[in-house]
């Protein structure tokens, strides 16, 4: 099993699904999530010299060298070109956050992914970043196991205060809670 399938188990995501128009490049992303990085560099590579502008195969080669060789410097030209090409779409976001994951640069990812889940929020690449970022980031009390219960739920709640949704619907209920409080006090 791949490393990328293990993690979107991690996150508990569905498989994988239609992420092009093109079924060449559905093939190449399967293979990709299927553990043989080099088989799908070579479908997109393949792509890529037929269509140039693909930006979906581009993302998806960018990907494969990140993950193939460690060659990050090049991924990540290659995943800015993708979002040269296709500002609107999410998979060169998806590619440069995966990039930079891999790469060590957690926020500027995690940054990267965010944006990608703007623009799609129901791609299941996403779920392959947001596994890395998971387990890249360091746990909340460094002495205790990551899976230890007190690390998963200050994980979570680490998680819940930095969504600026999350925060926001927060202070709804803690400002509603002090106008209640005030009223009841009276």
């Amino acid at each position: 099993m791949s490393d990328i399938r293990h993690l979107m188990e991690y996150r508990r995501e569905s498989g994988v699904v239609a992420f092009s128009e093109t079924p060449s490049v559905n093939m190449a992303y399967k293979t990709l999530f299927d553990g043989d990085v080099e088989g799908a560099e070579t479908r997109f590579r393949r792509i890529l010299r037929d269509d140039p502008m693909d930006h979906e195969a581009m993302a998806g080669l960018a990907v494969c060298v990140a993950e193939g060789g460690g060659r990050f410097i090049t991924a990540e030209k290659l995943a800015r070109q993708a979002v040269r090409m296709e500002a609107k779409s999410a998979a060169g976001h998806i590619a440069l956050g995966y990039v930079n994951l891999l790469g060590g640069r957690l926020e500027d990812g995690f940054r990267h992914l965010m944006k990608a889940k703007h623009l799609a929020p129901r791609d299941p690449r996403l779920a392959a970043g947001f596994a890395i970022y998971d387990r890249e980031r360091p746990p909340v009390i460094s002495d205790l196991s990551r899976l230890h219960p007190v690390n998963r739920a200050l994980g979570g709640a680490r998680s819940f205060v930095e969504s600026p949704t999350q925060r926001m619907m927060g202070l709804g209920l803690f400002t509603v809670g002090i106008y209640v409080a005030t009223n009841l006090l009276r």
